[in-house]
């Protein structure tokens, strides 16, 4: 499978060098927490390798390539770079994730009511973020195969 992004995000833009290697450090913190979240529970993955990508595609294109050909979140990385797309699955798991690590936050810290309301505030602006996100195109699926059924022509053994 290659990437096939659109020409306006195969090269970068034409940066500061200064701002390039801004970019590709950026890309690295996010791709190195996306990779934690392939094994810490409630830390996501997916959200992160999608903004290492952006920032990947604005420093350092060719680095880019490993995740939009990663076999299980390439598909969801490529579909929101192209079309800006979330999948319902996705959305469905990163708001459900936001409510409830806000809860665990809040009955562990038992932040103050300014705290809470500035977290809650963030975490519900971006949830509306991602839920206003076009949901992804299912894949096409090939034609459902008919089969007719003949009588056979070939007569009963006669005794």
């Amino acid at each position: 499978m290659s990437a096939n992004l659109p020409p306006q995000l195969q090269s970068p833009a034409d940066l500061h060098p200064q701002r390039r290697r801004i970019y590709n450090l950026l890309a690295w913190l996010c791709f190195g927490l996306g990779f934690i979240g392939m094994v810490v529970p409630l830390m996501p993955t997916t959200v992160f390798w999608i903004g290492a990508a952006w920032l990947w595609l604005r420093s350092n294109p060719q680095r880019v390539r490993f995740l939009v050909e990663h076999p299980s979140m390439g598909a969801s990385i490529r579909s929101f770079l192209e079309h800006g797309e979330i999948c319902r699955t996705g959305k469905t798991a990163a708001v459900s994730s936001m409510a409830g690590s806000y809860v665990l936050w809040w009955w562990l810290v038992q932040p103050s009511a300014t705290s809470a309301a500035i977290v809650a505030a963030i975490l519900g602006s971006v949830a509306v973020w991602i839920v206003s996100r076009p949901t992804r195109r299912p894949h096409p699926v090939a034609a459902p195969v008919t089969v007719t059924l003949t009588p056979s022509k070939r007569q009963p053994p006669t005794l």
